[in-house]
């Protein structure tokens, strides 16, 4: 028994240092994002309570979130027969705060996990006397950190604007149990791959996953009665039914799978050696392309994965979306009230639907984007980078082919979500929307080029402060969904905010064309700042 004690606790051995290093090197980011996803808690609740004042304007609301676009879209719909703000807040903004903060809990493990010992910082570590699951520890315990941090924060927000403290603990319990249970994910994801993209893709692909089933559930039994709802650690957070008639016995289930998958992470870092993932690595193809080579194919070998991953994502999102084309429309038919909260357009309230869908499915096409560019910064840390510029190849063009490789991808992404959209729109409307809907995921790609251009502009000019990215992401997204609710100027940083919102509104080319020249000069500011700064190395 003694022996067992003490080799444990010489696998711990180094454990409190780790984490003081840990809490230190991600104090800003912490800060940058508790500060980012409580401002805009704040805000928006507080742009809620203006508009919706009076029980007709929240019954009409009500109804709206109660179709199935809404639902899978926002939440269960909990409470829409007695529609207070508090509900509204649960129902439409719940899962747009726990987005972000399940990212930042991933992006934290695998920094200090995969990334750590991909770039040899780990290696360093473990030559001192650390313990093999000090690291683990360290990492897990910063996560956990920042995602109090921030619920606590995003708590305090929801009480000032005088909301129910049973309902905000509800509501930020649940946004922290997704953070704990993404960070047991990311921690099992860090054992299993030997690189830390592919980590993060696999980390990302569990999100993507997670959403789509607690969509569909959500869709086939409201109010969290279908198993598919279940089986999403959004569908728990969201069973509190906060702001309702709370009830926290849902966030016990998070809680446990997050304490089982972190028991899995240290059962599975015993069992590989260091600086190896448990999954086999992919040999790369022994001959490149006719027609991609050079820096361009080694890219795609290297993003194919997030790129697959992310895609399908967005693509099974569009698809879902045009299937349900025709229950929106058949909704507001049976209920004549709400045709005043759509704006008008060619084709209604479908239209205007298809108009707010493409945007947030553009956001998260920017947010691929930006892990893109996040994955060059991690090349640039484990010094590959460095050895790559070592010889014939220019820092434009390392950083230009991997930022060229992402436009692409998040181009052909947007295209294909928008022609099988159109498609299953045809299919379910009975009428043709495929060049209607390829068109409106067009329209936003100058959008989505910002999205990369602010990326790889705080790449080339603070790459450590590159959390400022995602705060920016998660702030394009909600202002995306919640900009008619918000105050006036609170969006105007969004570039959507300046894109027609088409199918719902007509062409114009003006604005368009001048997104589409911020894009390109933000992309290129950023790489000739990449090409004055230090690299690591």
């Amino acid at each position: 028994m003694s022996a067992v004690v003490d080799n444990r606790s010489s696998e711990l051995a180094g454990t409190r240092g780790l984490v003081r290093v840990a809490l230190r090197l991600d104090r800003w980011r912490t800060a940058i994002w508790a500060v980012a996803v409580a401002g805009l808690t704040q805000v928006s609740v507080s742009g809620l309570s203006q508009v919706y004042s009076t029980p007709e304007s929240l019954a009409g609301r009500a109804q709206l979130i109660s179709s199935p676009a809404a639902t899978a879209l926002a939440g269960p719909g909990y409470g829409l027969d007695d529609y207070t703000v508090g509900a509204m807040t649960a129902n439409e903004l719940g899962l747009w705060l726990m987005i972000p903060v399940a990212i930042m809990a991933l992006l934290t493990v695998t920094r200090h996990l995969r990334a750590a010992e991909e770039d040899g910082r780990l290696e360093l570590v473990r030559s001192a006397p650390v313990g093999r699951d000090a690291p683990v520890v360290a990492g897990l315990v910063a996560a956990v950190v920042a995602t109090v941090v921030v619920g606590g924060l995003t708590f305090l927000a929801l009480v000032s604007t005088g909301l129910d403290a049973v309902g905000s603990l509800a509501l930020t319990g649940g946004i922290v149990m997704v953070g704990l249970v993404f960070a047991g994910i990311s921690a099992v994801a860090s054992q299993l791959t030997a690189h830390a993209r592919a980590a993060s893709s696999l980390g990302m692909a569990a999100l993507g996953v997670a959403f789509l089933l607690r969509a569909v559930g959500d869709v086939r039994g409201p109010e969290s009665t279908s198993v598919l709802t279940w089986l999403s650690p959004f569908g728990w957070a969201q069973a509190t039914r906060a702001y309702v008639d709370e009830r926290f016995w849902p966030l016990a289930i998070g809680v446990v799978v997050a304490a089982v998958l972190v028991a899995v992470a240290f059962w599975l870092v015993g069992r590989r050696d260091l600086g190896t993932g448990l999954l086999a690595e992919r040999l790369g193809r022994p001959r490149a392309s006719a027609r991609l080579s050079g820096m361009v194919a080694l890219t795609v070998r290297r993003q194919s994965g997030a790129i697959l991953s992310w895609g399908l994502g967005i693509v099974v999102m569009g698809v879902f979306i045009g299937l349900l084309a025709g229950e929106i429309v058949d909704f507001v038919a049976d209920e004549p009230q709400l045709a005043q909260m759509f704006p008008t357009g060619p084709n209604g309230a479908a239209a205007s639907a298809f108009a707010l869908y493409t945007v947030f499915l553009a956001v998260m096409a920017g947010a691929y984007a930006a892990t893109a560019v996040h994955a060059a910064r991690t090349e640039e840390n484990a010094t590959r980078g460095a050895i790559v510029l070592a010889g014939p190849v220019s820092r434009v063009r390392w950083l230009g082919s991997q930022v060229g490789v992402a436009a692409v991808a998040a181009t052909a992404i947007m295209l294909v979500t928008g022609l099988l959209m159109g498609l299953t729109a045809t299919a379910s409307l009975g009428e043709r929307s495929v060049a209607q809907l390829v068109g409106a995921t067009a329209v936003t790609l100058p959008a989505v080029g910002i999205m990369l251009g602010v990326a790889v502009v705080v790449m080339g000019v603070a790459p450590r402060a590159f959390g400022l990215v995602w705060a920016y992401v998660t702030y394009v997204g909600v202002v995306g969904l919640f900009a008619a609710l918000l105050p006036d100027g609170s969006d105007v940083l969004s570039p959507f905010t300046y894109t027609p919102q088409l199918p719902a509104e007509a062409m114009d080319w003006p604005p368009v064309l001048l997104l589409a020249a911020v894009a390109v000069a933000l992309n290129a500011a950023g790489l000739a700042a990449f090409r004055r700064r230090d690299v690591v190395g």
